[in-house]
């Protein structure tokens, strides 16, 4: 009997996966996550990256063994991979989320594409964010936005009711940092993956931190603590955009008559959820927004490996005028600093901040 490869990317969770749903109901599935050694060595790439994967693999991996399943971890170009799990127990479907990266991971996705052609695979991918595939004008897309952001959250899967294919490999070592040439250091204060982590932060953030969120998030002293701080989460997917804009939903509709100031802030919030959709979807729209290369420099966010955006804009700003540094090896460097480090939206803001 046939299975279902489920290529898991930025989007580790069970809860509201698509891709996952969708195999579940042709039958057998094998969960894979590939680690990409051409990934890991491109300029935008950092150690803090890669331990924040790998802590939201652990806790992807216990959630499926719960289930009777094992989210099976290898290391090598996903074509390659693909061709060996292909010759030791032929599949006949691969599916994933859309993802919008950087030019390694659209050649990536070209690469994946053509082997499956070449071996009779059909792939298929499911929409991740409010982000609209070959959209070729922007003037509609905010009900592209809506109607994805309120469609119903798929559930997280129930014991016995995933079909698990039966491994056909041993176990592989995980690659850690060192082995991917990655540099040494860690942020010492960065946030910690993993779905279970991101619910709390998102918890805490609707039921106490979000009555500072106005006001709050511009300063640097106050933005740790008034700043949402999910976006880690939603760039890797421990938690589903749509997840976050439907929780803000209802708890702005429970707080609204009696805390108006504590609203204000998530209505705020909801507009950052729209916008972080619209700089991925810009980027996806103008592709030639990307790059490479990269400068190391300023220490200021080295502990949290986080910024809000003002200070963000301010380092961009001054990179770009007093010190005369080129924008882009300056972006290079920041995407690296970014635990939250999120293409579509990175390049977008650089692009717009670096020059007039």
């Amino acid at each position: 009997m046939s299975y279902t490869v489920v290529w898991f990317k930025r989007d580790l969770r069970l809860h509201d996966h698509a891709a996952l749903m969708s195999a579940a109901a042709h039958g057998p599935l094998l969960c894979l996550y590939v680690v990409e050694p051409s990934l890991w060595v491109q300029p935008d790439a950092a150690r803090q990256h890669h331990e924040f994967i790998l802590e939201s693999l652990h806790a992807l991996a216990r959630a499926l063994k719960a289930l009777g399943g094992r989210l099976h971890v290898r290391s090598g170009e996903v074509p390659a991979v693909l061709a060996q799990l292909h010759a030791l127990a032929p599949f006949a479907r691969l599916v994933s989320h859309e993802e919008t990266g950087n030019a390694v991971t659209f050649e990536r996705d070209q690469a994946v594409a053509r082997w499956c052609r070449a071996h009779g695979v059909g792939w298929q991918e499911f929409v991740q964010f409010g982000v609209v595939r070959r959209l070729k004008s922007r003037n509609h897309w905010q009900s592209h936005w809506a109607t994805h952001t309120q469609a119903p959250q798929l559930p997280s899967p129930a014991p016995g009711t995933l079909q698990f294919q039966p491994s056909p490999w041993a176990a592989q070592p995980v690659p850690s940092a060192q082995d991917l040439g990655l540099d040494a250091f860690d942020p010492p204060q960065r946030q910690r993956g993993g779905r279970s982590v991101g619910l709390a932060v998102l918890d805490d953030f609707l039921n106490d931190r979000c009555r500072h969120y106005r006001g709050g998030i511009s300063s640097p002293l106050s933005a740790p603590s008034a700043c949402s701080r999910l976006s880690p989460y939603l760039s890797f997917g421990c938690v589903s955009l749509r997840e976050v804009v439907q929780a803000t939903d209802a708890k702005l509709l429970q707080i609204k008559e009696h805390f108006a100031y504590a609203a204000r802030g998530l209505e705020a919030f909801l507009s950052r959820l729209h916008w972080h959709c619209h700089f991925i979807q810009k980027l996806e729209s103008e592709p030639e927004l990307e790059w490479r290369n990269v400068h190391r420099g300023y220490d200021g966010l080295r502990e949290p490996g986080w910024l809000n955006f003002r200070m963000r804009a301010m380092l961009v700003s001054v990179a770009a005028y007093p010190l005369w540094l080129h924008w882009q090896p300056v972006g290079q460097w920041l995407a690296r600093q970014f635990l939250d480090y999120e293409p579509g939206i990175h390049w977008s803001q650089m692009q717009t901040l670096g020059f007039d």
